[in-house]
C-alpha cells in the first residue's frame, strides 16, 4: 500500500498548471514559428501570401482562447463560486425552479466561450485561411 497525498485545494493547483503552461508556451510558439517556418510561404495557387508570425498568431490566439475558456467554465461549474451555490439554492425552492435556473445559466456560461472561439475563429482564417482554423 503506498500512502495518498492529499491536497485541499486542488483547483488552485489545476488553475496554476493551466496558467504556467499558457504562459510558458507562448514564447516557444513565436520562437519556433520563426525557426521552423519559411518566411513566407503560399498555400496554393491563387492564395495569398501566409507570413510565419500570422501562423504564430493564429496558435497564440488558441491558447489564449483556451485559458480563458478555462477559467469562465470553472467559474460556472465549481462549488467554489456562486453560480454552483444558487443552483443549490433554487433546488431548496423546488425542483422545476432548480432545472429552469440550471438551464439558464448553461445558457450564460456559453457566451463567453463562444465570443472567443468566434474572435480566434475569424482571425485565424482571415491571416492563414482554413490552416490557420487548424493551428488555432
Amino acid at each position: 500500500m503506498y500512502p495518498v497525498r492529499e491536497m485541499p485545494d486542488v483547483e488552485k493547483a489545476l488553475k496554476g498548471i493551466l496558467v504556467i503552461s499558457t504562459v510558458l508556451m507562448s514564447p516557444v510558439v513565436v520562437g519556433l514559428s520563426k525557426v521552423c517556418l519559411p518566411d513566407q510561404f503560399s498555400m496554393g495557387e491563387g492564395y495569398e501570401q501566409v507570413h510565419w508570425s500570422y501562423c504564430a498568431v493564429s496558435i497564440m490566439l488558441g491558447l489564449w482562447s483556451g485559458l480563458i475558456i478555462g477559467y469562465v467554465t470553472e467559474y460556472y461549474t465549481s462549488h467554489s463560486y456562486s453560480p454552483v451555490r444558487e443552483i443549490s439554492e433554487t433546488q431548496k425552492q423546488s425542483a422545476a425552479t432548480g432545472i429552469i435556473y440550471g438551464l439558464a445559466l448553461g445558457y450564460l456560461s456559453c457566451i463567453v466561450p463562444v465570443v472567443c472561439l468566434g474572435i480566434t475563429i475569424l482571425i485565424a482564417h482571415t491571416l492563414c485561411g482554413m490552416f490557420g482554423v487548424a493551428l488555432g
